[in-house]
């Protein structure tokens, strides 16, 4: 199977085809360059010009870009579209994993609550809410496995399509060049595995409902009061 569909296959409907690389339109770049397919036909063009030719590549041929609009296609225009692929990318992986964290963070903050309630008090609103937090917590790690499935299928796609750029144009390779710039990246080299440890000490934590075993926090003391806002506090806790 070819990579432009096995692509298509395996886009996350969570995420739509739009937040993946345009591997299509950076293959179409390298076809107008090389020659090695012609160009489409036009069919909106309802004129010719007899006087002003049409386009063409270095090797005089017809030059469209991906879009349709006949215009000059170089290997600049290449590397632009492919910055633009690397980043918007890069971008949308950032933004993901700082989500995962932030709810990552609401889960660890009510268990800190949880984890300092009193069980027999009710037990079924207790157990009810660890039923909760243990589902909130499989969802963030199928969201978790859904990018890491979105970053490796994009970062097999830049290596891809700068294979097959070197392969049919061997004069301006680039494939070296962009390697090595997207593996400086922080899509690419970044450290997400406080994402793994964080749920990991979560499960263990509404497994065990030991406190004292838990990486999570306990809140902070309760600070010195007088003794009649210390009776004033308790009295209100029992009305409530």
């Amino acid at each position: 199977m070819k990579y432009g569909q096995h692509l298509l296959d395996n886009i996350a409907p969570q995420y739509g085809a739009d937040a993946y690389l345009d591997y299509s339109a950076l293959d179409n770049v390298i076809r107008v360059l090389s020659g090695y397919s012609p160009a489409s036909v036009d069919e909106k063009q309802k004129f010719l010009s007899l006087s002003t030719p049409p386009p063409t590549n270095a090797r005089g041929l017809p030059s469209q870009k991906p879009d349709g609009s006949l215009e000059d296609v170089t290997e600049e225009y290449f590397c632009r579209k492919f910055e633009a692929e690397l980043a918007r990318v890069e971008t949308f992986t950032l933004s993901q994993v700082t989500a995962l964290r932030d709810a990552i963070s609401q889960v660890e903050e009510a268990l800190v609550v949880l984890l300092h309630q009193h069980p027999q008090t009710n037990k079924s609103s207790h157990q009810a809410q660890k039923d909760k937090w243990t589902q909130q917590t499989d969802q963030l790690s199928e969201d978790f496995l859904r990018l890491e499935k979105y970053v490796n299928i994009n970062f097999m796609g830049f290596h891809k399509i700068l294979k097959k750029h070197d392969k049919y144009l061997p004069h301006t390779p680039c494939k070296s060049f962009y390697v090595a710039r997207m593996h400086a990246q922080a899509w690419v080299r970044g450290d997400y595995s406080d994402v793994v440890v964080r749920m990991s000490q979560i499960y263990t934590t509404l497994r065990d409902e030991d406190p004292s075993s838990s990486s999570i926090p306990s809140p902070p003391p309760p600070q010195e009061t007088t003794a009649t806002t210390t009776t004033a506090t308790a009295t209100g806790a029992v009305q409530q």
